[in-house]
C-alpha cells in the first residue's frame, strides 16, 4: 500500500521551546528524520540572530529615502529615547 505524503504549515508562538516539543513528537513518531530536524532548528536559529526591531528598520528607511540629512546618528538616539520612555 503505497501512503500519500501532505505538507502540513504550523504557525508556532515565538517560544523555541515549543518548537523542540514538536520536534521530539515528530521524531518519536517517525514523521520528521533528524536530519531535517536539525535543519529546522538552524534555520530558526539563523532567522532570529538576523531580525531587526521595528524601531531600527524605522530609521534605516528614514535614512535611506533621505529624511535624515546627514542626522542619522542623532535620529537613531531620539527613537531610542522615545522607544524607551514610552508608556501605554
Amino acid at each position: 500500500m503505497q501512503m500519500m505524503q501532505k505538507t502540513l504549515t504550523i504557525n508556532l508562538p515565538e517560544s523555541g521551546e515549543t518548537l523542540q516539543k514538536l520536534l521530539e513528537f515528530l521524531r518519536l513518531y517517525n514523521l520528521i528524520s533528524d536530519k531535517k530536524a536539525r535543519s529546522i532548528e538552524q534555520n530558526e536559529q539563523t532567522s532570529k540572530k538576523e531580525e531587526k526591531t521595528r524601531w531600527e528598520l524605522a530609521a534605516e528607511r528614514l535614512k535611506s529615502e533621505g529624511f535624515l540629512k546627514g542626522q542619522g546618528e542623532e535620529a537613531k538616539k531620539l527613537i531610542r529615547d522615545f522607544r524607551e520612555n514610552f508608556d501605554l
